[in-house]
C-alpha cells in the first residue's frame, strides 16, 4: 500500500522536559528487567519527540542517518548518508534529506528541481490515513522495535551498569531467536511490526538476532543495538536516543522553496519537449 511504504520511508510524531543530559545518574537498576522494559516503553510511547543518532551497516552498503519528529504536531524530518557496496567496491556517498507534515511528505535533492523541495501526499487520492498505532515513523529509529521485540524474549538479562555519553545507563541484553518471536502470542509487540521485523531479518540470512538497549535514569533509553549473523554475512545498527520532548525545530519548507510532485513532473516534459535538460 502506497500509504504504508510512504510512512515507512517517511523521514521522518504528553511532552517530557527532559534530555539526555538529565539521563543517567544514579546506582545499577536493581528492578526485574521486564519491569524497567516495560516503564521505558511506556516512557518513550508518550514522549512527544526525541532524536536518534544512527549507523547501519547492512549487507549491500552502509548508512549513518539523523532522525528528528514529533507526534504533536505531526511532523517528522531524516538525514541520511549512506554509501553503497557492490562487487566489494563503494560507491559514492549519497545524502537524502526528507521532511513530513501530517500526510505530506517533502524530499529534497540539490541536483533536481531546481534544489526546490518537492512534496507529494502519503496517501492515495480519497485513500484513508491509517491508524496511528499501524505507523511506525522512520525519525523514531528502532528505540519502539528494539523495546517491544525485548519485552517478548524470556532471556533479557541484565549485563550490568555503563556509561553512554558520560551519563550511567543500565545495560540489558538478549538474544532473540526469530522463530521464537514468529511463533510470539502476547500484546506486548503488534502483530504487523512483528510480522515485517521477522520477515526483513530473514531476509537477510538470519535467525537469530543480538540486542543491547541502555536505559538511564527515570527509565530514557539511551541507547540501542542490534547485531545478526547470518548465511548471506553480518549486518549491525547502532542508536543512540536524545533530547526527550524538546522542541524538534523541524521547519517544514514553504512557497516558492516547494513544488509539488505533479507540477515538477510537467516541468520535466515540457523541458524534455523543448529539447532541454529534464531533470534540473
Amino acid at each position: 500500500m502506497k500509504a504504508t511504504r510512504k510512512y515507512v520511508m517517511a523521514a521522518t510524531g504528553t511532552a517530557l522536559a527532559l534530555s539526555l543530559t538529565a539521563c543517567g545518574g544514579g546506582d545499577e537498576d536493581d528492578r526485574d528487567p521486564q519491569a524497567v522494559l516495560k516503564a521505558a516503553a511506556e516512557k518513550t510511547a508518550g514522549t512527544n519527540s526525541y532524536r536518534t543518532k544512527r549507523q547501519v551497516t547492512e549487507l549491500d552498503g552502509t548508512e549513518r542517518g539523523e532522525y528528528t519528529f514529533s507526534r504533536k504536531p505531526d511532523l517528522a524530518e531524516r538525514k541520511t548518508w549512506r554509501t553503497a557496496v557492490k562487487d566489494g567496491k563503494k560507491g559514492p556517498e549519497r545524502f537524502d534529506h526528507t521532511m513530513s507534515e501530517g500526510e505530506m511528505l517533502y524530499t529534497r535533492d540539490p541536483k533536481i528541481a531546481g534544489g526546490r523541495w518537492v512534496s507529494d501526499s502519503l496517501l492515495e487520492e480519497g485513500e484513508e490515513p491509517p491508524k496511528p498505532e499501524d505507523v511506525q515513523k522512520t525519525a523514531e529509529g528502532s528505540l519502539p522495535k528494539l523495546l517491544s521485540v525485548l519485552r517478548t524474549s524470556k532471556d533479557v538479562r541484565k549485563v550490568g551498569s555503563e556509561k553512554v555519553n558520560g551519563h550511567k545507563a543500565t545495560h540489558f541484553a538478549a538474544t532473540v531467536v526469530l522463530s521464537d518471536l514468529a511463533a510470539y502470542k502476547g500484546d506486548v509487540m503488534r502483530d504487523w511490526l512483528r510480522e515485517l521485523y521477522v520477515k526483513n531479518h530473514r531476509k537477510d540470512g538470519l535467525e537469530k538476532v543480538d540486542i543491547d538497549l541502555w536505559i538511564g535514569k527515570d527509565d530514557i533509553p539511551v541507547k540501542g543495538a542490534e547485531h545478526g549473523k547470518g548465511s548471506k554475512g553480518s549486518t549491525a545498527v547502532t542508536e543512540e536516543y536524545t533530547d526527550f520532548g524538546a522542541d524538534p525545530g523541524i521547519r517544514i519548507p514553504k512557497g516558492k522553496d516547494v513544488i509539488t510532485q505533479d507540477a515538477w513532473l510537467r516541468e520535466i516534459r515540457d523541458k524534455a519537449y523543448r529539447g532541454l535538460d529534464p531533470v534540473s
